[in-house]
């Protein structure tokens, strides 16, 4: 049975997901929030030498998030960010979501021929909103759920972010075997993953 706890590891506080896996997996959502995905029986000593072993990486990019928050964007209010860009609409939410939905399509169907033949079967899109995170894959659902806050981002992030998501119906973590084949199909993901933009309304 999966069990969540929030562990301090200083200068941290980490949330961890103990699951079956045979290995840990960190990643640090856009907000700058730390999660490990860690084996059921993980002790603590374990996961605080898995931390410390990854303390420069987690600060370079907790700096990053907080360069990007003091150079976030700022709207006027009768602006939004769409698709990266400032523009005056009068858009509300379903339509939002229409624009978001073709975007993603178009890449989901660049994509999908490769993982079709890979013995993937039809995935369900769906989409909510989620402050934490761009998108969750549940392959074993056969279902992607998008980040209604994209439909903000730029073009770019979004492709990274639908190719970031189906690669999770091949292969589950975040080790060198899932960016390889993040790469395989999107050799700069890097520069298209750090494209996504920080933005507020005054």
């Amino acid at each position: 049975m999966n069990k969540i706890e929030t562990l301090t590891i200083q200068p941290y506080e980490i949330e961890i997901h103990y699951k079956k896996i045979k290995n840990s997996y960190l990643r640090i959502k856009p907000d700058g929030k730390i999660m490990i995905s860690a084996p059921l029986r993980t002790k603590k000593s374990e996961l605080v030498k898995f931390v410390k072993e990854r303390s420069n990486w987690i600060g370079e990019i907790q700096q990053q998030i907080n360069e990007r928050k003091k150079l976030a964007l700022m709207l006027k209010k009768d602006e939004i960010l769409l698709f990266g860009k400032p523009v005056k609409a009068d858009l509300n939410s379903a339509d939002l979501q229409n624009l978001l939905h073709e975007k993603i399509l178009i890449y989901y169907e660049k994509y999908w021929p490769f993982f079709k033949e890979h013995g993937i079967k039809s995935v369900e899109i769906k989409y909510r909103v989620m402050k934490s995170t761009w998108g969750v894959c549940r392959r074993t659902a056969g279902t992607i759920t998008f980040s209604k806050r994209l439909v903000h981002q730029p073009i770019a992030f979004i492709e990274y972010i639908v190719l970031h998501e189906m690669c999770h119906l091949l292969i589950s973590g975040h080790g060198s075997d899932f960016y390889g084949l993040v790469a395989l199909h999107m050799p700069h993901f890097r520069e298209n993953k750090n494209a996504w933009i920080a933005h507020t309304v005054p």
